[in-house]
């Protein structure tokens, strides 16, 4: 597993290939990590084996590192504040953002969405363990919960932790 530090409005730190700082620009990004294996509007670069999305701005510099390969990644071990965002648990997660961001949280989309805006932290999964626990309720009043247990005990899996955790340069999600 590539081990990768976060450091919120500063940057990434990728064991043994070198650090990526929000405001670089994409000339040292390729020089970091080499051409990305794809991109969009060439203005969004996806590193495969790093899991992870950078967003450029108009002046081709990063504004935006997004690890999109949670809660189970397969290729990296990701380390913010000394703990694994994507296997603390999401209530732990939430607590440790809130408690480093000292100030106003976005909870638009509380449960599903939190943008963390004094330290440019966003945290985001589909659904929670209370939306599974509700499915397998329905599933087994409707006699349907034996033919999907598979599927729904690995979303209840899913659902402990949240599945992206991005950081964008200050004042990014005000």
């Amino acid at each position: 597993m590539i081990q990768i530090k976060i450091f919120p409005l500063n940057g990434i730190e990728i064991e043994n290939i070198g650090i990526i700082r929000l405001g670089d620009t994409r000339t040292v990004i390729e020089e970091t990590l080499g051409s990305p294996d794809s991109s969009s509007n060439a203005t969004q670069l996806y590193y495969d084996d790093y899991e992870l999305r950078i967003d450029l701005n108009q002046n081709n510099r990063i504004e935006f590192i997004e690890f999109t390969h949670g809660p189970f990644p397969e290729k990296t071990k990701l380390n913010l504040y000394g703990i694994d965002p994507f296997q603390v648990g999401a209530e732990q997660l939430v607590e440790i953002l809130t408690e480093k961001n000292q100030g106003e949280i976005d909870l638009s989309e509380v449960n599903y969405n939190f943008s963390f805006l004094n330290i440019s932290v966003g945290i985001w999964r589909q659904f929670t363990v209370d939306d599974i626990q509700q499915s397998i309720t329905e599933m087994k009043d409707c006699h349907e919960y034996e033919k999907n247990k598979n599927w729904l005990l690995a979303d209840l899996d899913k659902a402990k932790n949240f599945w992206t955790i991005s950081i964008g340069e200050k004042n990014y999600y005000q």
